[in-house]
């Protein structure tokens, strides 16, 4: 079977063109050559391979393009709405949402979820979103086997990310400042309700 070259189209403008990109090289099936140059108006591929490997590729990239952008809408405002599966299939990384909002509120971002919690909605590029997520599930696998309680992780992991303390150096600074404290297995805990230590941590840390 022969070598062809084929060429393909897909329209976006601006930073979508970019992420979608990024989608494909990440994703696409093997085929000897491809070539994604981005325009104005969209995004022009170019395949060489064998006829079915580069049909194979260009069905899988059109479901790809299709399930990105049912999983990302824009809304007025510069808001957008993301779909926490894409998310979590994007970055490989399992997270709890609530945690992603309240970082993006306190690095200034519009953020919010939807009532079952399976959508956010932020003014954030989903480029930080993304590495926020991943700083997060660092965070996380980092003090798991030091802090005792959901809400006492999210207070570590949320200082740790917004004001880019290691994780360590949250805890014992918490501890310092009373508002954590130790069970007899020498886990952190948290000795309030977690926004309000958040509150309280970053009001004296700022104010140091």
């Amino acid at each position: 079977m022969p070598l062809i070259k084929r060429f393909f189209y897909i329209p976006c403008r601006g930073e979508e063109c970019f992420k979608l990109a990024e989608l494909i090289k990440e994703k696409i099936p093997s085929v000897e050559y491809v070539d994604i140059t981005i325009e104005e108006n969209g995004l022009y591929i170019t395949m060489y391979g064998y006829k079915t490997d580069i049909k194979y590729a260009w069905e899988y990239i059109r479901r790809l393009i299709s399930s990105y952008k049912s999983s990302i809408t824009a809304l007025k405002g510069g808001v957008k709405r993301i779909k926490i599966e894409y998310l979590v299939e994007k970055t490989r990384k399992t997270f709890p949402p609530i945690v992603l909002v309240e970082i993006l509120e306190r690095l200034g971002y519009k953020a919010g979820l939807n009532q079952d919690k399976t959508e956010i909605y932020t003014d954030a590029p989903t480029e930080l979103i993304e590495e926020i997520v991943n700083k997060i599930w660092e965070v996380i696998n980092a003090i798991k086997y030091d802090v005792r309680g959901t809400t006492s992780k999210y207070f570590a992991v949320v200082l740790s990310i917004v004001l880019k303390m290691e994780p360590e150096q949250v805890l014992s600074r918490a501890y310092s400042m009373g508002i954590m404290d130790k069970d007899e297995e020498g886990k952190y805990r948290i000795k309030k309700e977690w926004r309000k230590a958040l509150n309280e941590f970053i009001s004296e840390y700022r104010n140091l």
